[in-house]
């Protein structure tokens, strides 16, 4: 039985600001190439879809953002995100730090300046490790001194933090040192959590740096802690597989996206955003009934002695997915 979808909403995307260094783990692709379009055409479609998604009183799905691949927008377009986020009745107050260019002390602080200005409260930092373990990682050298000293100049600042840390077999015996330094830095820490590296983007090639129940049931009580949020189930393979069984027959719930660029905004601003919408659920319907149903899908390719521990549903979905389409050359659904 192939698998079916139901489609909860659209993210609608934009490479406006590419990123000056790929990290290894990346969720989105390995490309550091932008768009030229205007920032200003996107926004409009953006608003477009909300106003239709209130017309029609389309409760059922969501209407997303993502303008990036980093967050190093200039003013204008940092005011627009902005202006889209409070339509949605949230407030655009965090930047991410990954991805940013290199900029000296002198220009870094004007940098940091006419963003606290422009209403940026805070930064949200991702890191795996410290020092070359993390540069390595996100891969930059220098780029954990980089991220550290932008969050000590911010906190001097009296601006806010929020930190990722990452979990692997590499980066574990570094979590005291990596705690201790972040400690140092001034400022308020508005949520710090550990996470796994997801079974998607770039990271899909470093299964071999999962760690195992082992590893997890005798984490550190000072990195058990910060397990919290959204991300706090980890299990392994072995122990998702009843759980994901359970529910095999439902349909896959996903947001589906859509790339906006040059290539395609004239067509977009001519379209209706109900064609839109169906054309692009018609695209996901057809690319996810090439692929076998879950029960099938994991008949197939679960491993049921697998201790390697994963955080989501969805990344033993992917990765068999992905092993279905080596063993059948069966193209990978959109995701």
């Amino acid at each position: 039985m192939a698998r079916e979808i139901v489609a909860r909403g659209l993210l609608l995307s934009l490479r406006h600001a590419p990123c000056a260094h790929i990290c290894r783990y990346c969720l989105i692709s390995e490309t550091r190439k932008g768009s030229p379009l205007p920032f200003s055409r996107f926004e409009a479609l953006v608003h477009r879809f909300l106003d239709w998604k209130i017309a029609n009183q389309r409760d059922d799905i969501e209407i997303r953002t993502f303008v990036g691949p980093s967050f190093d927008y200039d003013i204008e377009t940092l005011r627009g995100v902005g202006r889209i986020r409070a339509r949605r009745g949230d407030k655009f107050q965090i930047l991410n730090l990954g991805g940013l260019r290199i900029r000296d002390h002198d220009a870094l602080n004007t940098w940091l300046a006419e963003r606290q200005a422009a209403g940026i409260v805070g930064f949200h930092t991702s890191l795996a490790g410290c020092d070359k373990t993390h540069d390595r990682w996100n891969g930059r050298a220098g780029d954990f001194a980089y991220q550290t000293a932008i969050l000590r100049l911010a906190g001097e600042r009296g601006m806010v933090r929020r930190e990722r840390l990452f979990v692997a077999r590499n980066t574990l015996p570094q979590f005291d040192r990596l705690l201790d330094v972040l400690d140092a830095i001034p400022g308020e820490v508005q949520n710090r959590y550990v996470t796994l590296f997801f079974y998607a983007g770039l990271a899909r090639r470093y299964e071999d740096e999962r760690i195992t129940e082992e590893i997890r049931d005798t984490l550190p009580e000072r990195i058990n802690t910060l397990r919290r949020g959204r991300f706090d189930e980890w299990r392994s393979e072995r122990e998702w597989i009843p759980m994901l069984m359970e529910s095999a027959s439902a349909p896959r719930k996903l947001i589906m996206k859509l790339d906006v660029n040059e290539a395609n905004i004239e067509t977009l601003e001519n379209s209706s955003c109900d064609a839109i919408f169906a054309e692009r659920e018609q695209i996901y319907r057809e690319d996810y009934r090439r692929m076998p149903g879950l029960d099938e899908l994991c008949e197939r390719y679960g491993d049921p002695t697998n201790r390697q521990v994963y955080m989501l549903r969805r990344d033993l979905e992917q990765k068999w997915m992905d092993m279905h389409a080596r063993a059948t050359g069966t193209s990978i659904p959109l995701d």
